[in-house]
């Protein structure tokens, strides 16, 4: 069987998703799947990441892939006995979109895998993953962000935490989910200036002083997860949290 090769569309995923692995003895283990592009399903423990420990399980069985504008995929990789999605078997080699709470099976397998994430927000348009482009090339946007650092950031510190912080990346996912929440609360024409006051108040990126605005930039400017976030928001639209390098971000895009 070919080795998986990396589809042209994959990309570092920008959304948060894990793995909720519940076993057929009653064991349930959770495993992040937001660290990298792909990640593979098999019987070879030594160049998968997900080791399928039965005999109905081929040895490279199934791929998980982020795509660039969010959204994640399962491509079975023409396995002996099948994958299934919600009870459902897939075609291999045809990329299927994973929505949170679908449910995966893998040959005979007793253990099921229940996908957890955020929404991308978007459609897949017909034709494929490969194909799922946007309808029109946007050169720059404007956009604020608040951002919350955890010790894993590429920088800890900040001017709200001089000398670096403790908290982990699922504590600051939590904050960003909190202050995401307090900010659909409000809406409408008062989100704007809601979103200034909050990231003035909270974010720990220096652009806090102007209330989270970042001004105009185009493609290359931010961090790649940053910026596909940004690019995919409509004016007036706020993100889900986005992980980078910094740390975990709200968005708002203002133009």
């Amino acid at each position: 069987m070919p080795s998986f090769k990396t589809p042209e569309w994959a990309a570092q995923p920008c959304r948060i998703a894990s793995l909720q692995v519940h076993g057929g003895d009653g064991t349930h283990v959770s495993h992040p799947v937001d660290r990298k592009a792909c990640y593979t399903f098999g019987r070879d423990g030594g160049s998968c990441d997900f080791e399928l420990k039965d005999s109905t399980c081929s040895r490279s069985h199934a791929a998980l892939v982020h795509h660039h504008d969010g959204r994640l995929f399962l491509i079975d990789l023409q396995s002996t006995h099948g994958t299934k999605v919600d009870g459902k078997g897939i075609a291999p080699n045809k990329p299927v979109q994973l929505k949170d709470g679908a449910r995966i099976t893998f040959g005979s397998l007793p253990d099921t895998f229940v996908v957890e994430c955020e929404s991308s927000g978007e459609k897949r348009p017909a034709g494929g993953a490969a194909e799922a482009e946007p309808k029109r090339t946007v050169r720059a946007v404007r956009a604020s962000h608040l951002l919350v650092k955890h010790r894993d950031s590429r920088r800890p510190s900040s001017w709200k935490e001089p000398e670096g912080c403790t908290r982990t990346r699922e504590e600051a996912v939590a904050m960003v989910k909190e202050f995401r929440e307090q900010l659909c609360r409000v809406g409408g024409g008062e989100l704007a200036e809601r979103f200034r006051e909050l990231a003035a108040r909270e974010s720990h990126c220096s652009s806090s002083r102007n209330g989270g605005d970042l001004g105009e930039f185009g493609p290359g400017k931010m961090q790649p997860a940053f910026e596909k976030a940004a690019f995919a928001l409509k004016v007036g639209e706020l993100s889900e949290p986005v992980l980078s390098d910094s740390g975990v971000h709200i968005i708002l895009r203002t133009a």
